[in-house]
């Protein structure tokens, strides 16, 4: 059995879960941060966080770590994409990609 196979076997696996640790953590991110903006903006700015989600999901875990001392809403975001990186960048290694 050829070694490349076995690596790519191996770390193919390992970066589909980064795929679906960063998929999950951004949906379940974006879903509290469109609840930080619904509580501090109300319908409108929900409604201009899912034309702007790319700044809503910068700028509510930063409010809510802030302004609540919430720390969740961040851990979950940032932490998430952290996490998924890491976890591609191992399979990627072991896969020789």
């Amino acid at each position: 059995m050829d070694i490349s196979r076995v690596r790519r076997t191996a770390g193919n696996p390992l970066k589909g879960v980064a795929y679906l640790v960063g998929i999950a953590s951004g949906l379940i991110g974006f879903i509290i941060c469109l609840v930080i903006v619904n509580d501090v903006i109300g319908f409108w700015g929900v409604v201009l966080g899912l034309m702007f989600f790319p700044i809503i999901l910068a700028a509510a875990p930063w409010y809510a770590l802030v302004a609540w001392g919430n720390p969740i809403p961040l851990i979950l975001v940032y932490g998430g994409g952290i996490i998924a990186a890491v976890i591609y960048g191992i399979g990627a290694s072991i896969a020789g990609d």
